[in-house]
């Protein structure tokens, strides 16, 4: 080793300091950035210099370059990380390495210790123009390049754990092991849908020494927080054994029984096991992120694990899971909180750092911004903090129980934004960078409608959200040879512009174009014109008569004026239009409904059936015909159109209309030959008139539909979940047990003897098909679906089985197979769709139950085409004895890929070509690998009246389409290696394990037009973000997509210019050409 000698002072260095070696006086090493000088002999040690101050002691200080910070990472002095895109130095002279998350850079814990060597952003800059900001929670972000012509302007970018507008639930939560128990409380906060209590009861049985619940030895079972658990143990086999339920904090942990007071009291017990009469009650308490369990007390092994579903449990339902959690709030902002009614429990927000704050009591008690300032068994507490409110509350219960929620109030904190500019080619449909796009009340084409509006009865699957419950009208068609997508502010428009023949053509597609003779078709965009109302011009001039159209449905304000009371938006956004093919109504985010085209059953609501040119608003009226204006001018938040349900060319007369306040009161108007208008009369109504509430039992009406057409049955659901009925019901489609016309509201849910007796309903899709046979499909929140109403053909057409053929169902029925299918392994529907004709075909996603799956998919009813894609269909099973048949009665969905084509094989055995279930191409399937499938997320069924050529269209969280069923142009062209289309339809022969069926030709493997399996469409330039059929009849099928680039791309059918394309038809995906202009 080199050796420096000065004299008296001499130096012998090391190089890089070693574990494995030993050192003497005087020796020099480098280790992590720094030079250390030994001081005192050191023999071979794992303790590094910088740790070792008996040994060593700094020479001359350097840095070390560590990476990114890691809570689990040793720093000592000198050390550089990167942190939230920011540089930090150590800079502490602890000898003990500084480790863990009290030191994480840029907290006021580690101030001493990590000092800023520079800034960064959060995100990289990738495009010049870029700039960096500051964000609310002390980090730098980008803020990407705006648009030609924009401008860099300031919104609120509040710091807070909820958004401002939330009613949130405060709930007490027991933590097990506390003594006394009081101070085992800790409280949750969760979104106001999360689920309710679900009671139910369980036979147990015993059989080898197990515990057999529901037939099920072992079982494990999932059970609800707050729910009430009846186990029947009076089996005597039960004799000796005690069914006892117990918690633990984790997998090792001690073990708290349920029937002691160091958990909570939830278990009652009655008479004696394996004796008559004999049970155990359990009210399943709410407790925190624990391991239950039944066992027997006095026999091990004979128990199983207890998976719990509860507010605290839901993905995207809990706020906070910490215990006393610490929240962000913003000043001037609302924030609501709930709490609960149990007795004696007092409710406040407090200031802990008042000189007289107490836990108990009224000490402390804050009443700046707080209203009110307490609550007593259960009530609601809104903080609008004031700057006056302290900065720092708690809310909590002052009966000295410990539980609580802190909370910091923040000033609002700003951030930059581009606004204004041009837009891209296509650019006047919502961009998926638009916060609106995503915004699930707001469609990307007509007749789109969800139903997300029943979430306060049984809050929708996170990733399902965007998708609701399913579609309103069924089958989802832009109109009879139509196309289009909705704007920004308004409807864009091209195809046939005419009804039928030479039958209304000066109509304009009902787009409200200002013209009256446009006649023909056309491939170019017509965009939709509103004359604009004087209600919203007056509402823009500060008239405080209509300040509630400057606000959405849910009251949140939209920017229409700026601070100084100045119009910076003269037009709201167009949420919704519900059209057919000469009349349209177009419902707009503030609550303004416009009507444009043919007005022969009352158009506008004033009693007129004048044709409008271009977009008028829609009026409406009480009871007794009075106009309401004013403040009492309704702001609607649903519409029903009972023409919008078929894109049919030959049944648009005799329509009527619905429309839903954000008070909950509904609206009717338009032909009335049977009743549905809810008026108590059959004589047609062109006033737009609220029906009664009364009607409802004063319940508040939260969702409304129609089967479509002439002969129309209305249906709603109410704030309770409970399902009325009415107008056409000749078939039974009412669900009342008979076939009388009803002329008013009856209640489904409240029929003797009926399978929906005192069920809370979720979601409704009824049909008619332009022919007088009208039926309905019910889901519950039970996760269960039932149909009623016209029957043919045993069922087959309804996912009910019916040996008697023809009966008309009055009453509703659980569809067949229900228990082994969609319903098995504690499986609940969430989401179904059907195709809105009378040869129905019906798709349903559940939420997996207890699988191990976040969903399985399934289908019944129509297959003739194999538009199931269960992998099979029928030739003509009519007869009784051909209930199996195909599959009719319901199946999983199947997908498949198409293999490696690259001999020439015949197309009937191309190479490794796969077959499956969703799971099957999951992780660990059998099919894994062979095509990413991810969850889907919206079904697209399809057809037309009176026709069994069906197909349909699905949609997985990746963005990809998947398509079955009966297409004569195709989402991918010409796929096999013999250039053919034939897909291999017959693959669905017994060969394969499948039942065999007809198809068009001698030879079934010969289809050109049919595929019975789900194949993914592989040819589309991007992610889908929506998706929508066109056409008419099944020979004029077509489609339209948006991709995440915001651009438009469309195909199949163009004989009327529907697709825009100008070239023809065309199998596959074409962008479209024109720039949708217009008023932006």
């Amino acid at each position: 080793m080199a050796q420096i000698d000065l004299g008296k002072l001499k130096f012998t260095w090391k190089g890089t300091w070693s574990t494995a070696s030993a050192y003497e006086v005087d020796d020099v090493v480098y280790h992590n950035g720094s030079s250390y000088i030994c001081i005192a002999d050191a023999s071979n040690t794992t303790n590094s210099p910088e740790q070792n101050s008996t040994n060593w002691t700094v020479m001359m200080r350097g840095v070390n370059y560590v990476g990114t910070w890691s809570s689990s990472t040793n720093y000592y002095r000198g050390d550089i990380i990167v942190y939230n895109s920011d540089a930090y130095i150590m800079d502490s002279d602890s000898v003990s390495p500084l480790t863990g998350t009290a030191y994480t850079p840029g907290t006021s814990a580690s101030a001493n210790h990590w000092k800023v060597l520079s800034t960064g952003t959060a995100g990289s800059y990738t495009t010049a123009g870029d700039i960096e900001y500051r964000d609310n929670d002390g980090t730098n972000s980008r803020l990407a390049i705006g648009a030609l012509q924009s401008n860099l302007v300031v919104e609120n970018n509040p710091k807070e754990s909820f958004p401002a507008g939330t009613t949130v639930i405060y709930e007490q939560v027991q933590l097990p092991g506390a003594t006394p128990a009081t101070n085992g409380k800790s409280a949750y906060l969760f979104k106001d849908d999360h689920p309710t209590a679900a009671n139910a009861s369980y036979t147990v049985t015993v059989a080898a020494g197990k515990f057999v619940i529901g037939g099920v030895s072992q079982q494990a079972l999932t059970l609800k927080t707050g729910s009430t658990y009846t186990f029947d143990v009076s089996d005597s086999t039960n004799a000796g054994h005690v069914l006892a339920f117990n918690a633990r904090t984790g997998a090792s942990n001690t073990t708290f029984d349920f029937e002691t007071a160091a958990v909570a009291d939830g278990v009652t017990r009655s008479g004696t096991p394996g004796q008559a009469g004999a049970t155990v009650t359990w009210v399943v308490p709410h407790l925190g992120f624990l391991v239950y369990e039944y066992y027997c007390t006095q026999h091990s092994g004979m128990g199983a694990a207890i998976t719990w579903t509860s507010s605290t449990k839901i993905a995207g339902r809990l706020l906070h899971s910490d215990a006393h959690p610490t929240i962000d709030l913003t000043r001037g902002s609302q924030y609501t909180f709930t709490f609960p009614s149990a007795t004696g429990m007092t409710y406040s927000v407090k200031d802990p750092n008042a000189s007289n704050y107490s836990t108990a009591g009224t000490n402390g008690r804050v009443t700046a911004g707080v209203t009110p300032d307490s609550v007593s068994g259960g009530g609601t507490i809104a903080i609008v903090a004031s700057s006056t409110t302290p900065g720092s509350l708690r809310i909590r219960d002052e009966g000295m129980s410990a539980d609580e929620i802190n909370v910091t109030l923040h000033n609002m904190f700003f951030k930059p934004v581009w606004s204004g500019g041009n837009k891209k080619l296509n650019n006047e449909h919502r961009q998926p960078s638009d916060t609106h796009y995503n915004n699930i009340q707001y469609n990307t084409y007509a007749n789109h409608d969800i139903n997300n509006y029943t979430e306060s009865l049984l809050p929708q699957l996170d990733y399902l959200k965007k998708s609701g419950r399913g579609f309103r009208y069924g089958t989802c068609k832009l109109g009879y040879r139509q196309n289009g997508i909705i704007s920004d502010r308004h409807y864009t428009f091209w195809g046939n512009m005419y009804h039928n023949s030479s039958q209304g053509y000066y109509y304009g597609g009902a787009i409200g174009t200002g013209c009256t003779s446009y006649n023909g078709t056309n491939d170019r965009p017509w965009n939709s014109n509103w004359r604009t109302p004087k209600f919203w011009i007056e509402a823009l001039a500060g008239n405080s008569d209509y300040a509630h159209f400057l606000t959405d449905t849910e009251g949140n304000d939209l920017g229409y004026l700026d601070v100084d009371g100045n119009v910076v938006v003269d037009k709201p956004r167009l949420k919704q239009v519900h059209r057919g093919n000469k009349t349209a109504y177009y419902l707009y985010e503030n609550g303004i409904v416009t009507f444009a085209g043919y007005g022969g059953y009352g158009g506008e609501g004033f009693g007129k059936t004048n044709t409008q040119y271009c977009e008028v608003a829609v009026t409406f009226h009480d009871e007794s015909t009075t106009l309401l204006s004013g403040t009492s001018y309704p702001k609607i938040k649903q519409f029903e159109f009972s023409n919008a349900h078929l894109g049919d060319n030959g049944h648009e007369s005799y329509f009527s209309m619905y429309a839903l306040d954000t008070d909950g009161n509904m609206y009717s108007m338009g032909y009335n030959g049977y009743g549905q208008l809810g008026k108590n009369t059959t004589t047609s109504n062109y006033y737009f008139k609220r029906i009664a509430p009364s009607n409802f039992n004063n319940e508040k009406v939260i969702y409304i539909c129609t089967n479509g057409y002439y002969y129309t049955t209305t249906y709603c659901i109410t704030e309770t979940g409970k399902m009325f009925a009415w107008g056409r019901n000749n078939r039974g489609q009412c669900l009342l047990g008979n076939t009388t016309q009803f002329t008013t509201p009856q209640e489904v849910t409240g029929v003797a003897g009926s399978e929906l007796l005192n069920k809370k309903v979720i979601h409704i899709e009824a049909m008619n098909d332009g022919n007088d046979i009208g039926k309905v499909f019910v889901l519950t929140d039970e996760g269960k679906i039932y149909f009623g109403g016209y029957l043919q053909d045993y069922g087959i057409y309804t996912g009910y089985y019916d040996s008697s053929n023809t009966t008309n169902q009055t009453l509703p029925k659980l569809l067949t197979n229900s228990s082994t299918l969609w319903n098995s392994d504690n499986q609940k529907v969430v989401y179904f769709v059907t195709n809105n004709t009378r040869y129905s075909t019906i798709y349903i996603i559940t939420d997996g139950g207890t699988t191990g799956l976040p969903q399985k998919v399934y289908a019944t009813g129509g297959n003739s085409r194999g538009q199931q894609g269960t992998g099979t269909h029928y030739s003509n099973p009519t007869g009784s004895s051909s209930m199996g048949t195909g599959n009719w009665f319901g199946a999983e969905i199947m997908f498949r890929d198409r293999g490696q084509d690259w001999n020439n094989q015949n197309n009937n055995s191309m190479v490794n070509e796969v077959y499956g279930n969703w799971e099957s191409f999951q992780t660990g399937g059998t099919n894994a690998g062979k095509l990413k499938i991810g969850k889907i997320v919206k079904i697209f069924p399809a057809s037309h009246s009176g026709e069994t050529y069906n197909r349909c269209v699905l949609l997985d969280e990746f963005g990809k389409l998947y398509w079955t069923g009966q297409w004569d142009y195709d989402l991918e062209p010409n796929m096999e290696r013999n250039n053919s289309r034939d897909f291999n339809y017959g693959l669905i022969t017994a060969a394969k394990g499948y039942s065999s069926g007809g198809t068009s030709g001698a030879n079934p493997e010969n289809d050109t037009q049919r595929q019975a399996f789900f194949m993914q469409v592989n040819n589309l330039p991007g992610k889908c973000v929506d998706f929508s059929h066109t056409g008419g009849t099944y020979s004029e099928n077509g489609w339209n997509v948006v991709t995440d680039s915001g651009t438009i791309y469309v195909g199949g059918y163009d004989g009327w210019e529907q697709s825009g394309f100008n070239q023809g038809s065309q199998h596959g995906f074409w962008r479209y050409q024109y720039i949708l202009g217009g008023q932006a």
